[in-house]
């Protein structure tokens, strides 16, 4: 699990200081990268992982969900990989295989906040709002971090207004406000 954080983390540091110096990640190196380095050795479910998601950058889904599919088939403990996969399948609109993806990282680990937050939001593209807002309601429960917080406040506070509940929007709009204010000193505004 540090190894995934720290390899997340270096990737989004390279992405941002490319983005800061005007130029862009070249998903197709990343790609051939990661593709050498499974050439090399097959079980290198960290290789399908990061080849994954240079495919879900460059918006080619299916190839994403193949590589996701073969790294959880190689590592079935990592979470990340089922609830990355989840949200794709949501993405394109298969609900239920993302609720499943979702679920099932959520039964391995049930302290984590991003598999509860992508099965939410999967429930409410299924029209399920009220299950939408239970599994937000979860994800602060077990989130531990400050600024996700902000962000799941936010997210459920929509959920509410969906349903006519104008009290709970505004006391979960206000929250993520405080929390955002807290974090960045930035603005979080209502969708």
């Amino acid at each position: 699990m540090k190894n995934i954080i720290i390899a997340v983390t270096l990737t989004l540091v390279i992405a941002l200081s490319l983005m800061a110096t005007g130029c862009s990640p070249n998903y197709d190196s990343m790609i051939a990268d990661s593709t050498k380095a499974i050439e090399k050795n097959p079980d290198d479910a960290e290789a399908y992982r990061e080849r994954a998601s240079a495919w879900e950058e460059k918006g080619d889904y299916d190839q994403a969900i193949a590589d996701y599919s073969k790294a959880i088939e190689l590592d079935q403990s990592d979470i990340n990989l089922y609830y990355l996969r989840g949200y794709l399948y949501s993405e394109k609109g298969d609900y239920d295989q993302a609720i499943a993806d979702c679920t099932k990282a959520i039964e391995i680990d049930r302290d984590d906040a991003n598999a509860y937050y992508f099965r939410a939001r999967a429930w409410e593209k299924k029209g399920n709002i009220h299950k939408a807002i239970k599994d937000c309601g979860k994800a602060l429960e077990v989130n531990r971090q400050v600024w996700m917080d902000a962000i799941l406040y936010k997210y459920r506070a929509g959920l509410w207004l969906k349903i006519g509940k104008d009290r709970r929007y505004r006391e979960d709009l206000a929250k993520a406000q405080e929390l955002s204010d807290y974090v960045d000193e930035g603005r979080v505004l209502p969708d």
